[in-house]
């Protein structure tokens, strides 16, 4: 601990910090006394992402008084309020007592609610540089983050890597927190990220400026799932291409088919087709999962891969709560939403998808406040034909008659189907698929199906960048997937067979232009829109 540290720190400190001097007489001879407004950055989670919060801090001793009362004002929540205790002990702990008197802390903005433990570190050192033991100075473009424990202990906080981002944004390059919490945001470029255990670290250093070095944070790893393979799957030579396909083009996909067909299976393995993330993804997902509290220990490593149970709840799925929370779609932002026994989620819940699957991002609005987060998706999902499941099954029969098949479909809407460019009748396996030495029972390998989906990357990233051919506009279409005469001929008896919709066709031509990438061709045939239609069951 600090051996007479308060002497040395408030002589540090006591020069033209000081706002103003005041006398207090409190029935005897004037006390003169050094009072002024400190301030300093912190953070609060809001969601997937962080707001930065100025904290204002003010100390007016009193000489009759023998004890320290703290003012703590800003719509804090009970973890704040709980958080005076902490700070008085926590600076005696460290020989930094306060004398009696008044100390004044607010949390600007003060029109909105703040939560959470994160706040502990700057309420301190702002408290402690607006009693005089450090110089305010010492604390300006700084962020702080952290718990504090009553002996002046850091302990590590949800959210660092999304405070960190809030701070680069505003300007701020230095963010001060404990070593877990500073080693995630030291991966955001161009943020020095100190990490410390105590708090004797942290005023060391605002007092020396030497004393902690920036966290390295190492080079980012790729993690790729073991023992995932498609050749895992027999037979299914459909359901692999439409996998293939909505891997290279990033579009939604459906399965449709009987208990035991391996809809989970190749659902799961989409993994292994989907491109590595971006470093500008990895840190995406980061952000979200540190500020929904499941930090990964480091830089993601892959993309995630979230499938929740048909039960869940609304604010589950979508996100909310007090304070709000990330939901499933948010969890699987940059990354795969699989949604299995799809018509057996609430109908609400399966229609909150319709706005992140067309943005990219959910809002929610809860008491007046608005707030967006990042869902960025891709859906898969899976669904029997019918409610007992085996509609089509070539041995076991269905007793479901025709009025209960169309009631057990329309669970699922005609503007979400919409959305699913992909949607695929799987059959069962024949024993001899089953039993067959060629794995994928077409004779197409897991590996050729990843090489051909890595070619089809390239050159969609060589064609229009990092955006997937999924959000493509009617007029990126028409420079980059123009319709021949005779894909035209085609597209347009479709249309008029099948009455689809304007985003029906949209998607269809996304497809196309999906399928002619895998194939390696710039232009887009017929051949490559009559396998997207074919890949787009209108029984479904």
């Amino acid at each position: 601990m600090l051996e007479n540290a308060a002497p040395r720190f408030l002589a540090a400190a006591c020069d033209s910090d000081f706002s103003g001097i005041r006398c207090y007489r409190r029935g005897g001879p004037s006390v003169v006394a050094v009072v002024r407004t400190v301030r300093v950055l912190g953070a609060c989670l809001a969601g997937a992402s962080a707001e930065l919060v100025t904290v204002e801090a003010r100390y007016e001793p009193d000489a009759e008084s023998a004890r320290v009362d703290v003012v703590l004002t800003g719509l804090p929540d009970p973890v704040i309020r709980e958080s005076k205790g902490r700070l008085v002990c926590a600076l005696e702990a460290n020989g930094l007592k306060l004398g009696g008197g008044r100390l004044y802390l607010n949390l600007v903005p003060a029109a909105r609610r703040k939560s959470g433990e994160i706040l502990d570190l700057p309420l301190l050192v702002g408290a402690a540089a607006a009693s005089g033991f450090l110089k305010a100075r010492a604390l300006e473009n700084r962020l702080f983050l952290g718990e504090l424990g009553i002996d002046g202990t850091l302990h590590a906080v949800s959210g660092g890597l999304a405070a960190a981002m809030a701070a680069r944004q505003a300007g701020v390059s230095q963010v001060f927190a404990p070593q877990a919490t500073a080693l995630e945001a030291a991966w955001l470029p161009g943020i020095e990220a100190y990490g410390a255990t105590q708090l004797e670290d942290v005023l060391r250093h605002l007092t020396s400026g030497d004393h902690l070095a920036p966290v390295d944070p190492g080079e980012p790893r790729i993690e790729i799932d073991p023992g995932l393979s498609l050749d895992d799957v027999r037979g299914q030579s459909s359901g692999k291409l439409a996998l293939a396909v909505a891997a290279a083009g990033g579009h939604g996909l459906l399965f449709v088919g009987p208990p035991g067909t391996g809809k989970s299976m190749l659902a799961r393995r989409i993994t292994t087709l989907l491109p590595p993330p971006t470093l500008a993804e990895r840190l995406d997902v980061t952000r979200v999962l540190s500020a929904a509290g499941r930090w990964p220990g480091g830089l993601a490593r892959k993309r995630p891969y979230r499938s929740p149970h048909h039960t869940v709840s609304y604010a589950g799925l979508v996100g909310g709560g007090s304070p709000p929370a990330p939901g499933e779609i948010t969890l699987a932002h940059c990354g795969v939403l699989f949604l299995d026994e799809l018509p057996e989620f609430r109908r609400e819940v399966l229609e909150a998808l319709r706005q992140p699957l067309e943005t990219g991002q959910i809002v929610i609005s809860r008491a007046g406040r608005q707030l967006e987060l990042p869902a960025r998706l891709q859906l898969v999902a899976a669904m029997n034909p019918c409610p007992c499941g085996y509609r089509g099954h070539p041995r076991v029969p269905c007793p479901c008659s025709a009025q209960q098949i169309a009631r057990y479909r329309s669970r699922i809407s005609g503007p979400l189907l919409d959305r699913i460019d992909l949607r695929i009748e799987l059959t069962a396996p024949t024993l001899d698929e089953l039993g067959a030495r060629d794995p994928s029972g077409s004779g197409v390998t897991a590996a050729e199906l990843e090489a051909r989906v890595k070619r089809a990357l390239e050159l969609q990233r060589s064609r229009q960048g990092e955006q997937r051919n999924c959000v493509l506009d009617a007029a990126e279409l028409d420079r980059w997937a123009p319709l021949d005469g005779a894909a035209k001929n085609l597209l347009g008896k479709v249309v008029r067979q099948r009455g689809l919709s304007a985003r029906a066709v949209q998607s269809l031509r996304r497809v196309s232009r999906t399928i002619a990438d895998l194939d390696g061709t710039e232009v887009t045939g017929p051949a490559h829109l009559a396998q997207a239609l074919a890949l787009r069951s209108p029984a479904v």
